[in-house]
Parts: structure tokens; sequence; C-alpha cells
């Protein structure tokens, strides 16, 4: 005699196969609707967000810098920016005056920009090869920031004894600089600086009055600028600063 199907189990395969059709279909559509919303932020959301993380970072080594300098009590010059990431900044040697470093700052490692926010076309086509990391120099001052130079004249000139102590991303794209201006100085208007600013020294506790990046009449702290024209950097591009400490 042949054995009969049982229909119970027939439907219990059937309904499992159309709920694993239903996970497969709805996973593809979650998958469309992730790449969309990437997509989607790859242009004024991405350029916000990039700003936003750039600007923050700048402030942890600020408050990292004043740390060393206002609790630990070591002077501009001991400074030091040491770290495994990046080779060049030996500085004073001094464990409660570095920057990254568990007994100073208190920071764990340097941190890298953004992929996306560094402008590498602009940076190879003035041959210049700082794109791509943050920078810790110690001879610009920036007029209005401390003692030194002011954009109406009134201050002493640029000098070792009003350098300042500044964070430089070099090369940001044109979109997240004028986000960060947005941060930093309420507008997405990008200042136009006609002078030499930097050249990527790195501090090692030497600070010299070489250079002055002058943004206009306010006092601004951190914000970007374009530079064009210039041998230092060179070219033209879109260039972040913040000031660690004023002098």
């Amino acid at each position: 005699m042949r054995k009969k199907t049982s229909a119970p189990q027939n439907a219990a395969g059937n309904i499992l196969l159309y709920v694993l059709i239903g996970i497969a279909l709805f996973a593809a559509f979650m998958f469309m609707i992730t790449r969309g919303d990437q997509g989607s932020i790859d242009t004024s959301e991405r350029a916000a967000m990039d700003a936003q993380q750039i600007t923050s970072y700048a402030q942890k080594v600020y408050g990292a810098v004043q740390s060393v300098m206002l609790q630990n009590d070591c002077r501009a010059s001991q400074v030091d920016f040491t770290n495994s990431q990046i080779s060049g900044y030996n500085g004073s040697g001094i464990a409660k005056c570095q920057v990254f470093g568990i007994d100073g700052g208190g920071m764990e490692k340097m941190a890298s920009p953004p992929a996306e926010a560094v402008d590498t076309a602009a940076a190879a086509a003035a041959g210049s090869g700082l794109a791509g990391s943050y920078i810790f120099e110690g001879n610009v001052c920036v007029n209005n920031a401390g003692t030194g130079p002011t954009d109406n004249g009134a201050g002493p000139a640029c000098d070792s004894t009003h350098s300042e102590i500044i964070m430089i991303m070099p090369w940001v794209t044109q979109e997240v600089c004028a986000q960060i201006d947005q941060i930093t100085m309420n507008t997405t208007t990008i200042p136009t600086v006609s002078a030499n600013t930097f050249d990527g020294t790195k501090f090692t506790g030497t600070l010299a009055g070489t250079y002055t990046i002058a943004t206009g009449s306010k006092t601004y702290a951190a914000g970007c600028f374009e530079s064009t024209g210039q041998t230092s950097p060179p070219g033209t591009g879109y260039h972040f600063y913040e000031v660690l400490e004023a002098q």
C-alpha cells in the first residue's frame, strides 16, 4: 500500500521556504538602502561630518597642550609632540610635557585626518608632500591670537617671542574648509591669506616668527583659509589651523 504524504508537513516546508525567500529579499533591500545612504552622504553632509571630526580632534589636542602647560608646569618650548605614528617630533623628552603620553597630555596616539577631506590632487599639483596628516608647528604668528601682530598694525612684528604653537591640516578640500569655517567663524566664506603661512616644520621646541596667518580683524583661534600664489605652502589650496598655545 502506498504511504500517504502528510499535508501538514508539506505546508510547513512551503512556509519555511517563503520565510527564507523573504529574509533574502529583505537583506537585499537593506543593502540597496545602505548604499544609497552612503552615496547621499558623500556631499555636503559628509563635508560637515569631516569638518566636525577635524575641529573636535583639534580641540582635544588643544586641551592636552593646555594640560601639560597649566597643570604640569611645562614651558611652551618644552611641549613635546613625540608620537609613534609620525617621526620627527623629538622634543624636550620630558614625560610630563608629552602631549601623546599618559604622564603628559594623556592622548593615546596621533590621529590621521579623514581621507576624503584631503585634497590630494591640489597637493600633487603644487608639488607638496604635506597632505594627509596633521602638523604641529612653532614658527607661525596668528594675527590677533596672542601678543603679536594684529590686523590693524597696532601689534608688534612677528618674531620668536610672539610665535604660536599651532596645529595645521594642510590641503583640505574646499567643501570641508567651508564647513570648518561655519563651525569656527560662523560663515562659509573662506578667507584668502596673501602671504606665506606655514612650511611644515615639525615643532621640537623652537619658536620662530617666520610666517603669519591673517584671516581678518576678528580673533579666530581656529579656522580654514585659502592660500594662493605663495611658496609656503606652494600653489593654491585650503588649509586648517588651530592655535594650541598663543604667545
